[in-house]
C-alpha cells in the first residue's frame, strides 16, 4: 500500500513538473512546496524518523549544491525534484532514478548530436528524461 501510494504521488509530481518545465522552462515554487509538505507528512504518517527523512532528501541537496557550484549547468529545480522524489521513494531509489534519467539523457543527446539536431551549447530539459527513467524503472520492477 505504502509503495503504491509513493509511486502514484511520485508519478503525479513528475508529470506536473515535466509538463511545466517543457511549457515554461521553470517549475513553480508552489509545486515544490506542496509536494514537499506532502512528502514530509507521508513520511511522518508511515513512521519515518528525522534522520531517515534527512537522508532521503540528501541526493537532492547534493544535486542542488552541484548546480550552485557549476553555475547552474544543471538547474536548481532538478535538485528540488530529486529531493522531493527522495521523500516518497527513499534515497536509494531517488539516486537510481537520477542515474537512469541521466543515462537516458546522455543516450538521446548523443543521438541528437550525431544527426545534427543539437549543438554543443544546446540546453535540454532534464525532467522529461527523469520521467522516462521513472517509467523504465517501474516497468523493470514489475517486469512488464
Amino acid at each position: 500500500m505504502q509503495q503504491m501510494c509513493s509511486y502514484g504521488v511520485t508519478a503525479i509530481f513528475l508529470v506536473v513538473c515535466t509538463w511545466q518545465d517543457l511549457r515554461t522552462g521553470r517549475i513553480s515554487g508552489r509545486i515544490f512546496f506542496w509536494f514537499g509538505v506532502g512528502g514530509m507528512l507521508f513520511n511522518i504518517l508511515f513512521g519515518s524518523s528525522i534522520p531517515e527523512i534527512l537522508k532521503s532528501i540528501l541526493p537532492g541537496v547534493c544535486l542542488f549544491v552541484f548546480s550552485r557550484l557549476s553555475g547552474e549547468q544543471i538547474g536548481y529545480g532538478d535538485g528540488f525534484v530529486i529531493g522531493i522524489t527522495g521523500l516518497y521513494l527513499r534515497e536509494r531509489r531517488a539516486v537510481s532514478l537520477f542515474c537512469t534519467g541521466l543515462l537516458l539523457c546522455a543516450f538521446c543527446t548523443m543521438i541528437l548530436f550525431a544527426v545534427g539536431k543539437i549543438h554543443r551549447k544546446t540546453e535540454l530539459p532534464f525532467l522529461p528524461f527523469l520521467m522516462a527513467g521513472f517509467i523504465v524503472q517501474i516497468l523493470f520492477q514489475y517486469k512488464i
